[in-house]
């Protein structure tokens, strides 16, 4: 069995040493959640979950909640997370595909349509409840993939902007347009943007949305996502990690292995900020986007990265890794993710072709990702990650649904008190000790 440990978080060069074949597979055993879907799995001893069993504390009927399963038909997603070779292959073979009809008829009665897909529409916890989080998430195609990537964060205290892009058409715009009326909370951004890659066009949607959300008030961090992606974390789980962040921010920062021919242009980066290369992913504070929309500082250094390349690796990259600019929650330290894992980059997963070390991927590369299969779901679900990236439905579609029940029930299980959330791993990290004050 391929992949790395669950504290062993770095995707972007080597990793260390990989354990055994024997280690591995006692600790796939029991990292994999419990399911009602197929065989019974006991997360008792995973670095991340322990099993207890105790009754809620918290007075909702989550019957109205988890009262039927999320079945994925013909196949034992339970399997497919023990690596059991029998069932990937068959389910690779099955080339499988979940059609629907049309939103725009679905959410002809939105009511119905959120019973009916399961949506949870109650916080679940006073924890919850009183820790929004907000959301851009950025489409182009798949309004079903959006769909299940909204299910599952879903909660009626965060808040979520929509940006589809500029270049989809009609029909298909209509059907993310038709899900998105269904919720007050989940918006369309205010401006629709053509997103053409490795220019600042990447970069605008997120910050569309992040103005649109500073409009609503409350809210404690700001995650940006795009349609392919999906949760390794229960929203419980992400309540619990950011809480502890106490204001930290998160995001990829190298300048040791940046590609710095994308800033050779002859006018200085503003305001003595060095470049950092990075991802567009990020988890931030409120402030930071507040930082980001209204501060003088971050919108000179927007119009100096529209004149690199890949502005969108460094813009968010560069802010929170400049913590003389006194952006709070930036990181003091030495912020290379590389050697060692100094500074481990949580928001998402990804899994790239040619680095060295890296965990195999059993679904195919596009563009150097990978794009998950079934084969892969053991890894994933051991990951520590807040988010991966990616998954296509056109391809081993059966992986996207087995996430979703992986998500779905460690929700209804971390409610009914049956699993604990262990934060041991996220206590040591760097971020939280080594940052401008919030």
């Amino acid at each position: 069995m391929a992949g790395d440990s669950v504290f062993n978080t770095n995707n972007h060069g080597p990793t260390g040493a990989k354990q055994s074949r024997k280690a591995d597979d006692l600790f796939l055993q029991r990292s994999v959640q419990l399911f009602d879907n197929g065989p019974q799995f006991d997360a008792s001893f995973s670095p991340l979950y322990h099993k207890q069993p105790q009754t809620p504390t918290f007075g909702h009927t989550p019957q109205k909640y988890f009262g039927s399963e999320r079945v994925v038909p013909n196949v034992d997603c339970g399997l497919l997370f023990e690596q059991n070779d029998k069932e990937i292959k068959k389910v690779r073979e099955m080339n499988v595909s979940y059609e629907s009809q049309s939103f725009c008829q679905q959410t002809k009665a939105c009511e119905n349509f959120i019973k009916t897909k399961g949506y949870v529409m109650d916080s679940l916890s006073e924890e919850e409840r009183n820790f929004p989080i907000a959301y851009s998430i950025l489409v182009y195609k798949s309004p079903e993939q959006f769909e299940i990537l909204l299910r599952s964060i879903y909660r009626p205290q965060n808040s979520y902007c929509v940006h589809v892009d500029g270049k989809t058409i009609g029909n298909v715009f209509n059907e993310f347009f038709c899900i998105v009326r269904c919720f007050p909370n989940v918006k369309m951004a205010s401006k629709r943007i053509e997103v053409n890659w490795g220019k600042i066009s990447v970069l605008l949607p997120d910050i569309t949305c992040m103005k649109d959300l500073l409009s609503i008030p409350k809210w404690k961090y700001f995650i940006n996502l795009t349609g392919q992606e999906f949760p390794l974390r229960t929203n419980y789980e992400l309540v619990k990690i950011l809480q502890m962040f106490n204001g930290s921010n998160d995001g990829e920062g190298t300048i040791k292995r940046a590609n710095k021919e994308r800033w050779n242009i002859t006018e200085k980066p503003p305001h003595t900020i060095q470049p950092v290369k990075g991802s567009v992913h990020v988890t931030l504070n409120r402030k930071v986007v507040e930082y980001v929309i209204n501060h003088d500082v971050a919108a000179d250094f927007l119009t100096w990265v529209n004149k690199t390349s890949i502005p969108d690796e460094t813009f968010f990259a560069s802010l929170i890794h400049n913590p003389q600019l006194g952006i709070p929650g930036s990181f003091k330290g030495d912020l290379e993710t590389d050697v060692g894992v100094r500074k481990p980059f949580l928001s998402r997963f990804v899994n790239w072709e040619g680095l060295s070390n890296r965990p195999q991927c059993h679904g195919k590369y596009v563009r150097s990702v990978c794009v998950f299969g079934v084969g892969d779901l053991s890894l994933l679900a051991r990951r520590p990650e807040f988010f991966t990236n990616k998954f296509h439905t056109d391809y081993q579609e059966a992986a996207l649904h087995c996430m979703d029940q992986l998500i779905y029930n460690r929700t209804r299980d971390e409610y009914y008190q049956r699993l604990g959330f262990d934060l041991q791993y996220y206590e040591k990290l760097p971020h939280i000790r080594n940052i401008i004050d919030v």
